[in-house]
Order: C-alpha cells, then sequence, then structure tokens
C-alpha cells in the first residue's frame, strides 16, 4: 500500500531533513517537513446552489501571525474553471447556505466584536449586508423554502448586568462540566424576516436546541425546514446542561402556531435531522443498539410521528454526515471503512420501507479518495470534499451518483503531490480472545523490504474510541507525526482495536464494561505481530495517545514496563472524575460505557478497577503529560493527579498546561508547540 500524509494545517519548528540529490543523479522528491504544511488549505461545507450549477465552499487556511484559522468562502462553477473569492476576512466565518433563489448566499460570522450574525452576499459577488442582530449571536440558521425568512437558534439570555455587577449572581448547577462559571441557558428558535421587520421567538421554556458535541456519535445540526415551510424540525435537548446531550429527541416545530411535537416515543440519542425532498419523511441518526454503544445509524419516521424504520441497520457507522439522495429513495453517508474513509449508499424500498442495497461509491483501492463532507443536488450530482494517500483535500464532483471517477474541481494542494513520503501498509492481528482488529503500520523513510533492520517504534492511539486511524492526508488527532517520526527512522504503528469505529458493531461494542483490558490486549497483538516480522527493536517502542488513546495509553504503562517512553494527551484516567467533572455529553459517555454510574452497585466496583490511576504506582515509564487548561471533554484534573502520582516517586514526567486549549489547540501556534513537544519527548528518550 503507498504511503499517505496524515497532517493539519499547521507549521511547526521542526523539519524532516530534505532529501538532495547527487549530482548527475535524477532529481529526488524531497521529504516533506512540516513548515511546507503552512500552506495546506482545508476545505469545508460544500453547498450546491438551487439550480445545481454551482458549488459555494470554504477555503481554510493558518494565519499564524495572528494565531487563527480564517476561512474564504469561495464558490465554483461545476464544470470547471477557477474558484471565485466572494467573502475573505471575516472571522468565525461559517455555514455558507444558498438562497432558494440561487442568488445570494448566506453564512455566519463576526463583524468588529460583535457576536457571530447572519450576513449576505450576492452570489456574483459583492459587499456582505448583515441581516438582522441576534444580541446573544448565531449558532445555526436554515433559509425557509420561498426564500422570505430565516430560523436561526441563539441562546437566551443569562442574569442581568447590574445582577451580576452586585454580585447576585448565584446559580443552580445539575450535569454540567467543572468550568460551569454561570447557570446554563437554552438555546431557541427565531425567525428572521429576510426583507426586514421584527423578529419572532418561536420556541420556549427550558428545553434547548442541541449545542453541544453528543456523547457517542451524531453531532449539532441547523434546524430544517419541510419543503411547505409550514414545519421545522430540530433535535431537542431536555434542558441547557452540556453533560446532557444524550437526552434528545427529534421534534417537530409548526411554524404558524409554534406547537412542538416528538416524532418517535424515544428520548434520547436522536440526532440530525433531515427531511425527505418530498416533505413525508424525515430521517435522524439512532444507535444500532443494543444500547448507544454502537454503530449510529439512519433511522426515517413519518412527519406525523409514529413507527422508526431502521434503514442503514448496521452496515456502517455513519457517526456525523449523510444526505438524502436527491430522488429521496435512499441516503449517501460517509462512514469508516477499515484504514479508509467511504460512501455508504443506502436505498429505501418503497414499500417495506428497509434497506434494498448497500453499496459504495468509493474503492478500496490504493489512492482511494476519502470523504470528509459530501452535499447532493437537487439534480442528483454529489460534491464531495475529499483527500487520498499522497494528495491534499480538494473538491471533487460526481456528476451523477452513478458516475466513477469523479472530477476534481480544485487544486488547492496540488504542491503536495511532489514530495517523498514513507510507505505504509495494512496490518491485522488477532488478540488472545479471537478479536480480530486491523491497523497501519508507516515504515521509516527510505524502507526497503528485507534489508533486515530493526526499528525503533512508536505506536500512536487514536481518541474515541469510536473513532479510527485512516489514510487521509489530514488525519486529525496524529496530524504530522507519521511523517515526523517516519523521517527520524521511526516505525509508526496505529491499532484500530476494539471499540473503534471501522469495523463491525460487534468491534465497536466490544469495549462495553472493558475499556481497558480488551482494547490493550488488541494493541499488544499488534505490537507482537511487528516483532515476529524481525522489524522492530523491542527495547525502543514507545506509545504516545490522546483522549481515548490516552486513557491506553496510561493503562499500558501501568501494567506493562517495556515502554521506552509515553505521551498521554489530554488523557482519561479516572472514570469517577470524568463521569463528575466533564462536560460534552461524556458523562453519558462513561455511564453507557461502564453500564452505570459510580454509584450503581452493578457498575462503582468497575469505575475503579477499569481507571489508570488505580494502578498509577506501577508505572516507572517516562511520561509526557499535555492537556488544555480549557479542557471539558476530559477535565486537566485527571492529569494533575496522574503527574502528582509520577513526581511523588521521582519517575521521569513532564506536565505541559495549553493555555485556554479544549481537547487539542485550536490555534496553529499552540498546536505547532503541542506537536513539537511529543515529537521531542519521543526522540529524546528513544
Amino acid at each position: 500500500m503507498n504511503r499517505f500524509a496524515a497532517l493539519l494545517p499547521v507549521a511547526a519548528l521542526l523539519a524532516a531533513p530534505a532529501l538532495a540529490a547527487a549530482a548527475g543523479a535524477p532529481a529526488v522528491h524531497p521529504a516533506i517537513s512540516l513548515r511546507d504544511y503552512r500552506s495546506l488549505v482545508n476545505l469545508a461545507s460544500p453547498q450546491f446552489s438551487p439550480g445545481g450549477g454551482r458549488i459555494a465552499f470554504l477555503a481554510i487556511r493558518a494565519d499564524f501571525p495572528h494565531d487563527r484559522y480564517d476561512a474564504t468562502l469561495m464558490s465554483i462553477g461545476t464544470r470547471g474553471g477557477a474558484p471565485q473569492t466572494l467573502v475573505a476576512g471575516m472571522r468565525g466565518l461559517h455555514s455558507p447556505r444558498w438562497a432558494p433563489d440561487g442568488r445570494a448566499i448566506a453564512f455566519v460570522a463576526r463583524s468588529g466584536r460583535q457576536p457571530a450574525q447572519i450576513f449576505l452576499v450576492p452570489a456574483a459577488g459583492g459587499k456582505p449586508r448583515q441581516l438582522g442582530f441576534a444580541p446573544n449571536g448565531v449558532e445555526q440558521f436554515a433559509w425557509s423554502p420561498n426564500g422570505r425568512a430565516i430560523a436561526y437558534v441563539t441562546p437566551d439570555s443569562g442574569i442581568s448586568a447590574r445582577a451580576k455587577a452586585s454580585h447576585h449572581d448565584l446559580f443552580t448547577i445539575h450535569n454540567d462540566d467543572y468550568q460551569i462559571n454561570a447557570a446554563p441557558t437554552p438555546s431557541h428558535i427565531w425567525l428572521l424576516p429576510v426583507a426586514g421587520g421584527p423578529v419572532r421567538q418561536l420556541t420556549f421554556g427550558p428545553t434547548s436546541v442541541l449545542e453541544n458535541p453528543p456523547p457517542l456519535a451524531g453531532s449539532v445540526s441547523a434546524p430544517v425546514w419541510s419543503p411547505d415551510g409550514k414545519t421545522i424540525v430540530y433535535a431537542q435537548q431536555v434542558d441547557a446542561d452540556d453533560s446532557d446531550t444524550d437526552k434528545t429527541t427529534i421534534v417537530a416545530l409548526d411554524v404558524a402556531t409554534g406547537a412542538v411535537r416528538p416524532l418517535t416515543d424515544k428520548t434520547s440519542y436522536e440526532y440530525t435531522p433531515s427531511f425527505s425532498p418530498d416533505g413525508k419523511t424525515v430521517a435522524f441518526f439512532y444507535p444500532h443498539g443494543p444500547g448507544p454503544l454502537s454503530f449510529m445509524d439512519i433511522d426515517t419516521v413519518s412527519v406525523h410521528g409514529g413507527k422508526m424504520h431502521d434503514i442503514t441497520n448496521g452496515a456502517g457507522d455513519i457517526a456525523t454526515t449523510y444526505a438524502w439522495r436527491a430522488n429521496g429513495n435512499g441516503f449517501l453517508g460517509i462512514m469508516d471503512m477499515g484504514v479508509v474513509r467511504d460512501l455508504l449508499q443506502a436505498r429505501i424500498d418503497p414499500h417495506l420501507c428497509s434497506p434494498s442495497s448497500m453499496l459504495t461509491t468509493s474503492t478500496k483501492k490504493l489512492k482511494a479518495l476519502l470523504p470528509s463532507a459530501i452535499a447532493v443536488s437537487a439534480k442528483g450530482a454529489v460534491a464531495m470534499v475529499a483527500d487520498s494517500a499522497r494528495s491534499g483535500p480538494e473538491l471533487y464532483l460526481y456528476p451523477s451518483e452513478q458516475s466513477w471517477p469523479p472530477v476534481q474541481l480544485t487544486s488547492f494542494n496540488a504542491r503536495f503531490n511532489h514530495y517523498a513520503y514513507p510507505k505504509s501498509d495494512v496490518v491485522d492481528s488477532t488478540a488472545p480472545d479471537g478479536q480480530w482488529s486491523d491497523g497501519i503500520i508507516t515504515y521509516p523513510n527510505g524502507y526497503r523490504l528485507g534489508d533486515n533492520k530493526k526499528y525503533p517504534l512508536v505506536v500512536y492511539l487514536h481518541g474515541g474510541p469510536e473513532a479510527a486511524s485512516s489514510e487521509d492526508f489530514d488525519a486529525g488527532e496524529i496530524g504530522p507525526l507519521r511523517d515526523l517520526f517516519a523521517a527520524r527512522g521511526y516505525i509508526v504503528y496505529e491499532p484500530n482495536y476494539r471499540g473503534s469505529d471501522n469495523m463491525s458493531d460487534a468491534h465497536e461494542r466490544a469495549i462495553y464494561r472493558d475499556p481497558g483490558v480488551g482494547p490493550e490486549s488488541d494493541i499488544i497483538a499488534g505490537i507482537k505481530k511487528l516483532e515476529r516480522w524481525g522489524i522492530v527493536d523491542p527495547k525502543k517502542i514507545a506509545i504516545v495517545g490522546h483522549s481515548y488513546g490516552g486513557y491506553l495509553t496510561t493503562w499500558s504503562i501501568a501494567h506493562h514496563h517495556f515502554w521506552r517512553s509515553a505521551v498521554v494527551a489530554d488523557g482519561a484516567v479516572d472514570w469517577t472524575e470524568e463521569y463528575e467533572l466533564s462536560g460534552d455529553g461524556n458523562m453519558a459517555w462513561v455511564r453507557a460505557s461502564l453500564g452505570g454510574s459510580p454509584w450503581n452497585p452493578k457498575s462503582a466496583a468497575l469505575y475503579r478497577t477499569a481507571s489508570p490511576m488505580t494502578y498509577a504506582g506501577n508505572i516507572t515509564t517516562p511520561t509526557l503529560i499535555l492537556s488544555g487548561t480549557a479542557d471539558i471533554t476530559v477535565p486537566i484534573t485527571e492529569s494533575f493527579a496522574l503527574y502528582h502520582a509520577l513526581a511523588s516517586r521521582h519517575v521521569p514526567v513532564r506536565f505541559i498546561g495549553i493555555p485556554g486549549a479544549h481537547h487539542l489547540p485550536q490555534d496553529p501556534v499552540h498546536l505547532e508547540l503541542y506537536y513539537r513537544a511529543i515529537v521531542r519527548w519521543v526522540v529524546a528518550h528513544m
């Protein structure tokens, strides 16, 4: 299998050495360095115009001098040509949406010091103008079908400035994270007339539009209008508390009366609703089961409510992104499959309302395109942001769902096609209990089969755990580490241990009440297989993990002592603290994974026996700990505990705090320093 690059759009201070061609010898492609990635452009949010002739999208670049990422709103014709820049330089630009008549594009951005608002720019270009003013800012929005109004989501106001100034600001805490400093406020839907006039609030009360990340899968999404403009559907959370994002229901809002009704008899784990093109059916995400720790399926229900129909039926973990097919008889959804991502095409039998076939529109072959965002036009064309083994993200077009290969429309990252990358392969392994897992092995630069040399090994563990290491050019958490370690002569191994979402539903559910022992056995089985191949130096193995990968890293160094060094980044190490202090739905995640709360007799003991902190006194491995000070997904308090457990026993340890970071730095400078610290620690101890 060919090498894939896997880097975030960040620069770093570490640069892999370039390969110099000998005089008179053929030109040699240079090895890529972190500094080269300063020019990487990420693409997002493709949206077809109503007529299907143009695609709006965002081009996102890192601005290192100002330490931020800037999005530019662009559009391009489906027949190709140069992309047109529509809006540049506005902070926080996101969510471009075409007006129903195709003459303009609305988006959310900030102007000056005011909170995010809705702006409108002509489709042909021009100066954006602001639509209305939401004092507390706009979170999500959607056009009405006739284009006369926009439904937007904004949080309620909190206590008055006068009450805050006089310190009359005590508040009740419920299922909220440990950093909360004011009462949580629900988010509600308002109606904004595009031509001007007073806005109207449509939803009220203690319930909230979902505005925080769900615990397992699914995502925050905008309200969705019915084609006749009479109904809006959205994911309603039972309250505004940030750890209650499991308590969500898809509801229908009558725009005229404000009446809200649920569409199913469920009270949790329903996300990301979408109307069918004919307006008769609503699709949404719901766990395949048993229990929420399972694949996320696409279910449908009548707009009038009633029985749910599981369309994808555990065929794959769709997780975040899907779209109705233009004719309304099925869906396209992005899902992890092995070490790639693919498009699942699910069809609906109009009589049985069940899947008639499961097709993939991608390929598992070398250089396959890995989609990250999709859109479907009214005529059935598919736009896709995707990267591949050796090319950065670009915008592609399937003129129809049957077209292959897709047409590449942009070339923002063409320069990245000309570097020399290390080679990678898929590697599978079987744990002692018979659990089968796959993973990725990346060889050192210049590696040749049969060279009879043993190399240092870096094991990288992805987070989630409902995620997977995949063959992206830009691969999330691991960022530039594959290339950096390979350039230094290391092998990199990324196991998709049980709990990962890239194989079967049973493989993902296998960590239920077994968060540590089972996944660790998968990791060790993969390492032993590489050692049997004779390519790994068993005295030079390091382990690195982020989030749940940080949990497994801590678990592994507490139970094994062959590791040369370890890096625990935003790592969950104490399940009781994770349950009691975290936000973003992690309280529900822990409860669903361990089978109850810390105070449930059936699960209480597991909170201790499955926590790495219980065994921290056994750790002897030199360990680097990194944590964001604003992380509510995995509170920094857990990192403090791990640090003191090691420092008090004089285990070599360093604890780095990242100011303002929430579960990975969100700015390019801190992200650069984060990866730099990881590489330096591993290299220094290898």
